[in-house]
């Protein structure tokens, strides 16, 4: 069966391409799915930031016990320890003080735009939190007295 099939390049295009087209949907739609989770987390810690901030204060502890283990091992210098340790701080304050309405918002149109495909629940989804994503972006923007205008929040 099979060498006939290998000798029928018409067969073999008859299931190459559904099977590349069900590879690509099922890749969008995991793609989309993965994007909804995160804009799901930015959103959440919109709305509770200590999560937000415990989370990343752990991952700057963890990150820290790793350098300090490292340096004990003699496999890191104690400046190019406190270096990283440093850049890892910064990371953390930076990734804390960043905007979650606006990550929200981000994932919530990659997964809605970006990965959309017909049949794709997630887009669908993702599509109909974006409207209420954009409202709490725009809302933080004016408590703290930026101007926005349409064009800069697409």
């Amino acid at each position: 069966m099979f060498r006939t099939l290998f000798k029928r390049p018409a067969a073999w295009i008859a299931i190459a391409v559904p099977a590349f087209l069900l590879l690509a949907a099922a890749d969008l739609g995991l793609r989309s799915r993965g994007a909804l989770e995160r804009a799901g987390q930015h959103a959440r810690w919109r709305d509770y930031p200590a999560e937000k901030a415990a989370h990343f204060n752990g991952l700057f502890d963890l990150k820290a016990a790793d350098l300090r283990a490292r340096e004990a091992a003699g496999g890191l210098t104690a400046e190019g320890a406190a270096r990283e340790l440093a850049l890892a701080a910064a990371e953390r304050e930076f990734r804390i003080s960043e905007s979650s309405a606006k990550q929200a918002y981000i994932w919530y149109r990659s997964a809605a735009r970006d990965f959309s495909s017909p049949f794709n629940p997630w887009a669908a989804r993702a599509e109909r939190e974006l409207p209420a994503a954009l409202a709490a972006w725009r809302s933080e923007l004016e408590r703290g007295g930026a101007r926005a205008e349409p064009w800069m929040l697409e």
